[in-house]
């Protein structure tokens, strides 16, 4: 790939779970909002935030399926080692959680891709920590694969967010929405 250097490199801020790492429980989250919003009607974004260690165990176990780098990492150091963009993490996970990320990325020989990493420490809805991580970074793209918040934050920061969907959302309407990473990272790419 010959792309040729921009003036000024692309901020790109990419959510953990679900994009830089791949996870493939995530087709459950589509059904959990049906019965969120069709059943219990809660219409607003918000997130259960565990407590107990109990809870908290039970929203470990489906963060440990997190096996594989998602499509498109190549790609990303790529564009990275081109100094074409910098790239950010901007993971929802909650404090308890953090701490595996640096060791998933060592693990995966991926630490070297990103210019920061950055996680929910104080349990903040991730909805909004997001939001406020992106302003304050400025970044340019933000890739999401949660709709709820790619929604949010696309109504709330004026930063593109590219959704990757599932297969049982990829039907719902949204202008920015991808199969993969790799497919996001190209498409905003593209557009600069």
């Amino acid at each position: 790939m010959n792309h040729s250097k921009h003036k000024k490199k692309i901020r790109i801020g990419l959510d953990f779970d679900g994009v830089v790492a791949y996870n493939p429980l995530r087709v459950v989250r589509a059904p959990i909002t049906f019965i969120k919003q069709k059943i219990i009607k809660k219409k607003t974004t918000e997130f259960y935030i565990p407590t107990t260690p109990f809870m908290k165990f039970l929203f470990w176990l489906p963060h440990q399926c997190s096996f594989f780098p998602g499509r498109g990492m190549r790609y990303l150091r790529q564009l990275v080692q081109e100094e074409n963009v910098e790239a950010y993490i901007v993971s929802g996970r909650y404090g308890y959680l953090d701490a595996q990320i640096p060791k998933w990325l060592k693990k995966r020989n991926l630490q070297d891709i990103f210019t920061a990493v950055y996680a929910n420490e104080n349990n903040e809805q991730p909805h909004l920590y997001k939001e406020r991580m992106i302003k304050k970074l400025q970044l340019d793209y933000f890739i999401e694969d949660n709709l709820d918040i790619a929604e949010h934050l696309s109504r709330r920061t004026a930063v593109r967010i590219y959704w990757i969907y599932n297969i049982f959302d990829r039907c719902h309407p949204y202008p920015n929405k991808f199969v993969s990473p790799e497919e996001a990272l190209k498409a905003l790419y593209k557009s600069e």
